[in-house]
């Protein structure tokens, strides 16, 4: 690991060659610190709960997890700004192989290729890196958890703030009519 590099807050590594040809299923429960650390990085107000059931499978261009996740937590209400609790429960499959692009090597992919080459290449080609011959199964789970939050939580009965004066807030609304002052010396000339 290198000093730029910082341990994750929810760290589970696991060794490939524990894995085998019968796979290796596991259980994994964030503890009260990892929580906290993850409420900061995922700009959280609270993490109550992450846990995940983990099934880890060899094939033959790497290891394939399936994951199921649970968490218990709450975001801020663009609107509001007043925690939104949520719920998130879900199945999710993650690829990881010795032979994963690197960050530089995807970099160097998008600057020559554009980045519409993710969304072509989908989620099955390009798997992330076993590294040191290890997965971390709890980073493997944060990550999926920060694709599953809401970008733009909301409460049901959040409303935005009253109409102020000159501010529109849709296109139906038309904005107060302006005082031309030019209309007044035009009307002078044209007589």
């Amino acid at each position: 690991m290198s000093a730029e590099q910082t341990m994750p807050e929810f760290s589970r590594p696991v060794l490939v060659s524990r894995i085998g040809r019968n796979g290796l299923s596991m259980t994994i429960q964030a503890e009260a610190g990892e929580r906290e650390a993850l409420i900061s990085r995922l700009d959280l107000l609270a993490l109550d709960r992450l846990e995940a059931r983990l099934e880890f499978r060899q094939k033959a261009d790497g290891i394939v997890l399936e994951g199921h996740l649970v968490a218990d937590l709450a975001q801020r209400c663009v609107v509001s700004l007043q925690p939104v609790p949520v719920t998130i429960e879900a199945d999710f499959v993650q690829h990881f192989s010795e032979n994963a692009p690197s960050d530089a090597e995807l970099m160097q992919r998008a600057l020559e290729e554009g980045l519409d080459f993710f969304a072509e290449a989908g989620d099955d080609e390009i798997p992330d890196p076993i590294e040191n011959g290890r997965i971390d199964a709890g980073e493997a789970v944060v990550q999926q958890l920060a694709v599953m939050l809401d970008p733009y939580p909301r409460l049901p009965d959040a409303e935005l703030p009253a109409r102020r004066r000159g501010v529109t807030l849709n296109a139906a609304d038309e904005p107060p009519a302006k005082a031309n002052p030019f209309a007044e010396l035009a009307g002078k000339f044209q007589k």
